[in-house]
């Protein structure tokens, strides 16, 4: 198989570049052609994905975060390439939603007939996504840590920017129609779920899966902030969705409106303002895995 590596030299602060002449020999022990790109900006890596086809290109490795693979999304569903992750980024929730390998030697190790699962692609506003969309805290947090307010990697970083977010936020009204069904909430944050993890490990939506053509949504009504900092440790065991304040709902189209002006996010990127429309259906995109996890394997 011929694969196209995409390099993305700014994920993890460089960490790639530093890595990439032992991720190359780890690649080179398997039996597939590789091809190595270190594409300038996010537009040059797409336009190398939309150019794999032509030049014999029969998958695509994306190397980096989360941001990445978001970044690269409009292009690989525009090719139907199916796609790999060696996960060298500060976000790797990507690997966590779909099963594959959080090491990277071992995401390297690829036998001479991967499996190649189908996942769902929803979007956001026409924006394409693949495990979270968000509105509300979380979105303020993320804000923080992709200015590098957190000052550190992963789950501690990501502490210290919730944090920090909680002393400046403040509530808000939305109106919300999942399907057919209006509802209107003050809430501190909704999140829009294609897989269950985000934030560095957090799990939000704990019953969703990235191929069933539903959409989970946590709704986290307005609470003081210090109960928002005591249930925050019940999000990396799923077990928050117990409370009384949280609402968990499920459905295909999604609408947020609101007379307030907030920022969304999605996989860690930021992709607009409310109002948000969230839409899952037949699109899907395919994941190349040595491993995979327990989703229906894509007929041959």
């Amino acid at each position: 198989m011929r694969i196209l590596v995409v390099v993305n030299p700014a994920a993890g602060g460089g960490k790639t570049l530093r890595l990439l002449p032992r991720i190359k020999r780890w690649l080179s022990e398997s039996p597939h052609e590789f091809l190595f790109v270190i594409p300038k900006s996010p537009e040059e890596m797409r336009q190398e994905i939309l150019n794999a086809p032509a030049g014999g290109m029969e998958a695509v490795l994306l190397l980096g975060g989360d941001g990445t693979v978001h970044d690269a999304l409009p292009a690989i569903a525009k090719t139907n390439l199916p796609f790999g992750f060696l996960p060298c980024g500060r976000g790797i929730d990507f690997a966590r939603n779909t099963g594959l390998p959080m090491d990277l030697k071992e995401s390297c190790d690829l036998p001479s007939s991967p499996s190649v699962y189908q996942s769902d692609l929803p979007t956001i506003n026409g924006k394409p996504f693949i495990c979270i969309a968000y509105v509300g805290f979380d979105a303020e947090v993320n804000k923080l840590t992709n200015d590098g307010k957190g000052y550190f990697n992963g789950t501690l970083g990501y502490t210290v920017c919730v944090l920090k977010a909680l002393k400046k936020f403040k509530p808000f009204e939305i109106e919300m129609t999942i399907d057919d069904h209006c509802l209107r909430e003050r809430v501190m944050m909704v999140s829009v779920a294609n897989g269950p993890y985000y934030g560095g490990g957090m799990k939000i939506a704990p019953q969703a899966t990235m191929d069933d053509g539903i959409l989970d949504i946590c709704i986290v009504k307005e609470i003081s902030k210090w109960e928002l900092l005591r249930q925050f440790p019940k999000v990396f065991k799923g077990t928050h969705i117990s409370h009384p304040k949280i609402i968990m709902k499920s459905g295909r189209s999604i609408k947020i409106v609101s007379d307030e002006s907030r920022e969304i996010f999605a996989d860690g990127e930021h992709v607009g303002s409310l109002p948000a429309e969230c839409m899952i259906g037949s699109r899907t995109i395919r994941i190349l895995t040595a491993f995979g996890p327990e989703w229906k394997e894509e007929e041959k």
